[in-house]
């Protein structure tokens, strides 16, 4: 997962005013923001357990972003 297909899973996460898909995601992981803000901006690396973890957390949040899978 690149930093472009997590803003695609914030950006999917966002409510009607475009907003707010950064912050919703770190509550569903119980993550800081600022730790979702760092891997958007390529600060931190994605692992492939936070790949599996964003994946999950956006199925159960029940948003439909582009497929999520791990990289093998």
């Amino acid at each position: 997962m690149t930093p472009a297909d997590l803003r695609a899973i914030c950006n999917s996460l966002n409510d009607e005013r475009g907003t707010g898909g950064q912050s919703k995601l770190a509550r569903l992981l119980g993550w800081n923001h600022s730790t979702v803000w760092r891997k958007l901006n390529g600060k931190n690396r994605i692992t492939q357990s936070d790949e599996l973890a964003i994946g999950q957390a956006v199925a159960s949040f029940g948003a439909n972003p582009k497929r999520v899978t791990a990289r093998t």
